[in-house]
This record gives C-alpha cells, sequence and structure tokens, in this order.
C-alpha cells in the first residue's frame, strides 16, 4: 500500500512505480470517480478533435431530417449494437412480407 498526502490544493502526487505500472504520463487524463467511501482515478484517453464535416446538398437535407426526427421523438434508444441490429433486421423483414 502507498500513502500519498493531500496538499493545500487539493492535489496529490501519484508515485512513480503507480503510474508506470499503468502507464500515465504528464499530461495525461485521469476521470475521478467516487464508489463506497472511496476515490477511483481511472486513466482517459481523449479523442483528437477533427475539423467540421463538408456535407453536401443532399448530406445537409438528410441531416436536417434526421435532427427534426430526434426532436420529435421519432427515434428509438437501444441498448447495444445487437438491439439496433435486431431491430433492422425486423423492419428489413416487415418491408419484404408478402401481404
Amino acid at each position: 500500500m502507498t500513502l500519498v498526502r493531500v496538499g493545500s490544493k487539493g492535489q496529490i502526487t501519484l508515485p512513480v512505480n503507480v503510474r508506470q505500472a499503468l502507464g500515465i504520463a504528464e499530461g495525461d487524463y485521469l476521470r475521478i470517480v467516487v464508489e463506497d467511501h472511496r476515490i477511483v482515478l481511472v486513466p482517459q484517453a481523449l479523442v483528437t478533435k477533427l475539423p467540421p464535416a463538408v456535407l453536401s446538398e443532399q448530406g445537409e437535407q438528410m441531416l436536417e431530417e434526421a435532427l427534426q426526427d430526434v426532436r420529435e421523438g421519432r427515434v428509438e434508444e437501444h441498448d447495444g449494437v445487437d438491439s439496433l441490429i435486431a431491430e433492422l433486421h425486423h423492419e428489413a423483414d416487415a418491408d419484404t412480407a408478402v401481404p
């Protein structure tokens, strides 16, 4: 067990053996979670911000239609990819069903 001291501004220093074991380097980000009266630090990787996408006129129209569907509640939430794929298969089967 390693003991660290909290400084005047609430800062702590992660011991070198902890940083090395987890591959934490200067400038890295850690997410802080409180669990059962414990502080848990979780290393985080940030995604590099990409330049804005340039859409065609048709792409802009499709995006606006999709956003309108979201605003008006014409969307469904899924627990994960599997439930989304199952819903898409169900819709495709319904579209091809013979009346």
